[in-house]
């Protein structure tokens, strides 16, 4: 089987990779802006690039990942697969905690 016969073959091999590669790539920006926010914090830098990078990252995890699990569903279980499935839950957890409290966020101290 040659390359051509295997890209008509499985069409979304593309997508696949590019959503594996996107969702492993967000995934562990989005873990390593924390102890970059903490180090920021101790030596009195500024976070927001991080703060933004990381929701940005996050952002994009979640869709890369749950595309990744989506155009690999009844393929095995392995490492990707198992990353991808922690990766979309656990960024969805932090966009909904982020959206938690941007709701339940008082602006009555702003006057």
């Amino acid at each position: 089987m040659n390359q051509t016969t295997s890209n008509l073959t499985y069409p979304q091999k593309g997508i696949t990779s590019i959503a594996h590669f996107l969702f492993m790539g967000t995934g562990i920006y989005a873990l390593a802006c924390a102890p970059a926010i903490l180090l920021a914090e101790r030596l009195g830098w500024s976070q927001s690039f991080f703060h933004a990078t990381q929701l940005v990252a996050t952002i994009l995890c979640v869709p890369a990942a749950a595309c990744f699990l989506l155009n690999t569903r009844g393929l095995r279980f392995n490492w990707a697969r198992c990353f991808a499935f922690v990766a979309c839950v656990l960024s969805g957890l932090w966009l909904a905690f982020v959206l938690h409290v941007f709701l339940t966020l008082d602006f009555s101290a702003m006057d």
